[in-house]
């Protein structure tokens, strides 16, 4: 169900393409006009009244019903199988979840590569392009900790901390997202083209614009909009006070996630935007934890490995394995310490030091009678929470 109630999952790719095309149209309104009507065809043949009260200029819905379109959709459709492209439609079950609910999210997504359900668990890592070796080396290895731990590593494929970023995500064996402000038939910046196949196969390049398009400094603003969408939080690595990773990191304010920002030599301007953002309450960070600790619970659980229970706190994801077999034992429900001890097959003081450390970490919490519970436990799959 979208925002207005309509089960929008019939509505086929060519039709959102279709609707994309015509001038004037974005995807705030289109969603609106098909929440209202049901499929594209029926706001082809809507009249002016209908449109209006969707709120659709005059001249716009002329566009609409002469099909005055910017591009022709069955020939995007057929360059992007020719490059291998494909085109994920904000109705289908693999468009990111955690882009979903944002308001101007892109009504396709372009994509090389593979998306999986544990990219709902991400963190965004941005910064200059004219990075010095500090910042490109604190990137990497806190992009590196942080997919270690499981994060999806989220940034913009451009030089600097960004390339930084991607790269640590990597060597650590995660997964990587590169957000595009070009279409995917060429590769920004171009000697980038062999991290871009890396990215690819460990994760995906994303762009909501057609293949052809290229870079142009109006499309990046849209691509950090996206980068703060996909992501439980942003972390900044140098930024100018005037920059794109500032920017990005006011978006994802404004979206209600986290904002991270690792401080920089006061003597160099690169230094200026981070230290603004902690000013303005950013959090300081010196390594991974400094991130996780302060990332809130996910709207779903999500499965992160094959081997592990649907995680619904990203901070269990620093757990060891004793004290994560002694967490997920736990749950809404708080259980008896003995009960825990039997289950675990651990001693009892091991068992208690263990829950000792689950409570220091906000993930549990301890009832009268010697009993835990989880500090935060998903609803039953499927269930409202």
């Amino acid at each position: 169900m979208d925002r207005e109630g309509h089960n929008a999952r019939g509505v086929p790719v060519e039709d959102l393409l279709e609707a994309a095309a015509v001038k004037g149209l974005g995807p705030v309104l289109i969603r609106r006009l098909i929440a209202r009507l049901g499929t594209w065809e029926n706001v082809k043949r809507a009249d002016d009244a209908a449109l209006a009260e969707a709120g659709v200029r005059r001249d716009i819905a002329r566009a609409i019903r002469k099909g005055d379109q910017r591009y022709d959709p069955a020939e995007l459709m057929a360059r992007c199988r020719a490059l291998g492209i494909r085109v994920i439609p904000y109705t289908s079950e693999e468009y990111p979840s955690a882009l979903k609910p944002h308001e101007g999210a892109p009504l396709v997504l372009f994509a090389q590569g593979d998306l999986a359900e544990r990219d709902a668990v991400a963190v965004a890592v941005v910064g200059t392009r004219r990075a010095s070796l500090y910042g490109r080396m604190h990137a990497e290895r806190l992009s590196f900790e942080l997919a270690h731990a499981g994060f999806t590593i989220v940034s913009g494929l451009a030089h600097g901390i960004d390339a930084a970023a991607h790269r640590g995500a990597l060597k650590a064996g995660g997964r990587t997202l590169a957000v595009l402000g070009n279409g995917l038939a060429s590769v920004y910046p171009s000697d980038h083209g062999d991290l871009a196949e890396e990215i690819a196969e460990n994760g995906a390049l994303l762009s909501e614009l057609a293949p052809d398009v290229g870079p142009n400094a109006a499309n990046f603003p849209p691509r950090n909009r996206i980068i703060a969408g996909l992501s439980l939080g942003v972390l900044v690595v140098e930024a100018p006070a005037r920059s794109g990773a500032v920017l990005t990191a006011r978006l994802a304010g404004e979206m209600g996630k986290e904002v991270f920002a690792v401080p920089g030599d006061v003597g160099r301007p690169q230094a200026r935007g981070v230290h603004q953002l902690i000013r303005d309450g950013a959090k300081l960070v010196e390594s991974a934890d400094d991130v996780i600790e302060e990332l809130g619970v996910l709207t779903r659980p999500v499965r992160v490995a094959e081997d592990r229970p649907p995680l619904a706190d990203p901070r269990a994801l620093t757990l060891n394995s004793r004290e994560r077999a002694v967490y997920d034992l736990l749950a809404s429900t708080p259980k008896d310490i003995d009960a825990i001890t039997r289950e675990s097959g651990l001693s009892a003081a091991n068992v208690a030091s263990t829950l000792m450390v689950l409570e220091l970490k906000r993930l549990a919490v301890q009832a009268p009678g010697k009993r835990y519970a989880r500090a935060f436990a998903p609803a039953p799959e499927g269930g409202d929470r």
